[in-house]
């Protein structure tokens, strides 16, 4: 079944907003906050709604910046979650409201907090993405970190961009 999961992409000062997990087979990693749409709710409500339970905080405005199709079986972490198959919409989101305290009103499975990183540290020390997103093309206004960090997996994202938005 094909599921349809939206992603907000948070930025302040240089800090990307990610959701911190912990699996016992792969340890810590992170995603982009969001998840999956649910029925007859709209991408926005979805966004809206992922972003209150799992930061706390309400999205003022947002800016679909990109699609991306992610097929778990040609992914080398499959093992993690098989037979997976999403159509991710990424929304760039208003920072206005990040003065506000961060705090899961309902966390997901696995999450364990919420982190500021680094934006120039994300390729290096968690993702190492750097060979797997070259083919990528992106949008200007979402800084050269994109191109670092697209995948809400902690895994190669070797998927294809079916949207992309030209500022």
């Amino acid at each position: 079944m094909i599921r349809n999961t939206v992603r907000a992409l948070i930025i302040q000062k240089d800090n990307l907003l990610l959701i911190k997990k912990r699996r016992a087979n792969i340890g810590i990693y992170y995603v982009l906050p969001g998840g999956a749409q649910e029925e007859n709710e709209t991408l926005e409500q979805a966004l809206s709604r992922e972003c209150m339970e799992e930061l706390g905080i309400e999205i003022s405005s947002s800016r679909l910046v990109c699609v991306r199709e992610y097929i778990s079986r040609n992914h080398e972490y499959s093992f993690i979650m098989k037979e997976v198959h999403s159509i991710d919409f990424i929304y760039e989101c208003n920072n206005q409201f990040l003065n506000n305290e961060l705090r899961s009103l309902q966390a997901d499975v696995g999450q364990v907090g919420i982190e500021w990183l680094p934006i120039n540290e994300i390729k290096r020390t968690v993702y190492r993405l750097e060979e797997s997103l070259e083919h990528y093309k992106f949008p200007r206004t979402t800084n050269e970190f994109f191109k670092e960090y697209f995948s809400d997996q902690v895994i190669k994202p070797y998927s294809s961009v079916i949207f992309e938005s030209n500022p």
